[in-house]
Order: structure tokens, then sequence, then C-alpha cells
């Protein structure tokens, strides 16, 4: 947890409340874990009446099943802020309110790994799912529509018998362009991207992948989570003892467990203890770089050769003013360019070695530098700060690559989500 200024959230409802037929605060509390809060209290009124005037009760003569309910949430102030609209989606009829607190003191975080819970406290309950039987396009669509690139396909029974990603649309399902990429088009372009699937009337069945990596709910969450950086996944079935999905594990989740309880007020001057590795120790110091004022050309052709599928953007004293990502040349370009950038992301080959067609689309982009198509604002780390703070900030601000910079803002490496997780889970 954190000392100093909070916020707060109060929100009034009644216990008979439902939301996609859970009950409301079951839901809420749970929708607040999976932003990474540090903690909610549901709490059952004696007696109470809101805006509807109903006097709710539990005396037991009155025979009321609604117990007026209050859930409190205390944690930083951007995090009260990013889960209030969500909240407000969910609970339309609730009073909710919003107050500046003092935290003064919380409760001791763990200093490195993770705590000790079991994956059904972290999982996600409502998982979305393919039978053996839908065509692929309904795959594509759902991904679409999803912060995730996988999917559970399950029998008829619930029984867990594959997983479809996005990588296995790309080698076996004939799709010719990666999920992350369709998102940053129109979806015009995307009905186009379904009509070049090789066959879209493909069942799931023939390019998923059988040979499924599962857990329990009853699992240790430092397991499970090793088993995912050990087998290089994202997400995690969770199966009962019949095989049955019951839930699902995401990395966003084991991330967000981390960011609840330990995202320290860490500052440049303060040095881990011996027993946490840093930053430095896990970053990678060969960074494709350009300058703002680079070209295209220069862009793309560290994109094609780099697996971190982004560039950090510096300027004259290699301090960092942005990122240009594969998505950012999609999403910043007009339309008229999408066929030749897709062609030189898929085919990973420098400009010269594409087609005459791509070419001739690149060459409306000559003139836009790096500094025009970057994404600004950067989330940046300090090498000297813990692994574990790193993480926590990674899954706060939703950022899966972190540029790493030295005391005077110098870019001196790159560290991702997979290099961390492993080191904290050694």
């Amino acid at each position: 947890m954190f000392t100093g200024r909070a916020k707060q959230i109060t929100i009034f409802i009644g216990e008979t409340d439902q939301y996609h037929h859970q009950a409301l605060y079951m839901a809420i509390i749970e929708m607040l874990r999976r932003e990474g809060c540090s903690g909610a209290t549901a709490t059952r009124g004696v007696a109470g009446f809101g805006a509807s005037s109903l006097i709710h009760t539990a005396m037991i003569l009155r025979l009321s099943f609604d117990q007026p309910l209050v859930i409190t949430v205390v944690d930083r102030p951007e995090r009260i802020d990013r889960v209030l609209a969500p909240l407000r989606e969910m609970a339309p009829n609730a009073l909710i309110t919003v107050q500046e607190v003092e935290v003064v003191q919380s409760g001791a975080p763990f200093k490195e790994g993770l705590p000790d819970l079991k994956v059904s406290e972290v999982m996600r309950r409502e998982v979305a799912t393919v039978h053996p039987d839908s065509a692929i396009t309904q795959v594509v669509e759902l991904l679409l529509d999803k912060d995730f690139t996988a999917v559970p396909v399950i029998d008829d029974e619930g029984r867990v018998v594959g997983m479809v990603s996005d990588n296995d649309l790309l080698t076996r399902g004939g799709m010719n362009v990666t999920i992350s990429l369709k998102k940053a088009t129109d979806l015009d372009y995307v009905r186009e991207l379904h009509e070049s699937l090789e066959n879209a009337n493909r069942k799931v069945s023939e390019v998923m992948t059988r040979e499924v990596v599962t857990t329990t709910p009853d699992a240790i969450l430092g397991r499970a989570a090793r088993l995912m950086v050990e087998k290089h996944l994202k997400r995690l079935p969770v199966v009962n003892s019949d095989g049955r999905l019951v839930g699902i594990l995401g990395r966003l989740d084991v991330l967000n467990t981390i960011a609840a309880v330990h995202l320290p007020e860490w500052h440049p001057e303060a040095h881990a203890n011996g027993a946490q590795s840093t930053v430095a120790g896990v970053m990678t110091r060969e960074v494709p770089t350009v300058h703002e004022t680079a070209t295209v050309e220069e862009i793309f052709d560290l994109l094609v050769s780099s697996s971190h599928k982004r560039v950090v953007v510096v300027d004259d004293k290699r301090h960092v003013v942005g990122i240009v990502a594969d998505s950012d040349l999609i999403s910043k370009v007009s339309r008229e360019s999408w066929p030749g950038i897709m062609e030189i992301l898929i085919s990973k080959v420098p400009i010269g070695r594409v087609s005459a067609e791509a070419r001739k689309h690149i060459q409306k982009l000559r003139a836009r530098s790096a500094k025009e198509l970057m994404t600004r604002n950067v989330v940046t780390v300090r090498e000297k700060m813990p692994v574990a703070s790193a993480l926590a900030l990674s899954a706060e601000k939703r950022v899966k690559r972190l540029p790493v910079v030295d005391a005077e803002g110098e870019l001196v490496g790159i560290v991702g989500r997979t290099e961390m997780m492993r080191a904290l889970l050694a």
C-alpha cells in the first residue's frame, strides 16, 4: 500500500442489486480487484433508505431481504479516477461519493515475489470462450473487441479442449496481420482483412492449440505465475477437478496483484534492499533508437529488425521524447498508406525489398518524421528502481515495455514484463 494523499470512494447500493446475473457488490469488488485497487470492503447496514424512500432494515419482523450495502475503497488518486467510469456504468442508480483522505498507516506489503494467495482469489470468473465448431471469423471478431489475444476452446460440457490465439490465426488460420494491428485500423478495413482469410469458414478445431497448460482454483498464485513465465503464456485457463473451465488467470491479473500492494513511493535517491533485484540487472541495453528527426525509412528498418516492436525516440541529449510502435504507424497515417505499411510489417523486410506497390504507398510518407508519428508522454523507469516497483508501474500505466534511463535522464536500456516477472519470481 502507501501513505500520504489518497482518495476514497463510497458506494451505496442494495444487497439484492444485480449486475449481469451476479450480485452487484461482488461484481464491483471483482472489478476493483482486476483494476489493481489495494482493497475494497463491502459492509452490510442494519437499516437505511435511499432516493426511493423505501426503508431497508435487518429487523426480522420486517422480513426485508434487501439490506443496504456500502462499499468503501481507498487508493491512489489516479487509480480511483480510473475506476469511476466503470463504477458508474455498473451501478447507474447507486449513490457514489469521492473524497480526499490522508493515509497515515497501511498494511505491510510483501517485499518480493507474490503474496500467499490462491488463484481463485485473483482469477476472472467471466471468461470469453469459443467452441471447437465455431468459425475462425468468430474468434477474430471476439479478439478485436477485447484486450487479450487468446481464448479458451471448450466443448459442450464446458471442458477445456484447446486455446486459440492471435499466433494460431497467423500460422494456421491464414490471417495475414496481427490482432494488435487490426485494432489500429477502422472497421471497414477490418472487414476487408476478414475477407482475406484463406478460408473464413474454417473451424476453430482446425487451428487451435490442443496441448493446453491449465491451473486449478486452489493453486498458489506464485506457482501459477511461474508456470506462465516458464511456458511463455499470457493467459492460463483455470479448471476444476473435472477439467471444466471455472476462470482465467491473465498476466495483467498477476501484475495488478503486485501493483495493489507494491507501488511504493520510490524516489531516485532510494536504494533497493539487498534481496531485491533492480531494473538494471534485467534490462536490455541494445535499444532500437532514432532521433526525433528520423525518417520513416529509418523507423521501418528498426521495427522489422527488432523483437521489441517499437522504436524509442530521443533528442540530442538522448532523453526519451517518444515511442513509435507498429500500431502508431497505422493510426497516424491515412488509410491509403495502410497496405504498404502492412506489407512491410508482415514480411519483416526493409523497404527496399518490398513490392513496388508497397513502396509507392510509403513514398507518400517520406516527409513524415519520428516526431510526428511518435506517442509522447512516455513512461520510463530508473535503472536503480526495484523490479517489483517497475512491474507495478507497468501494470498501473498499462505499458508492456519501459525505456530505462539513468540519473541524468539519458536512455540506457529497455525492459519488458516477461524479464521482470522472471526475475521477481526466481
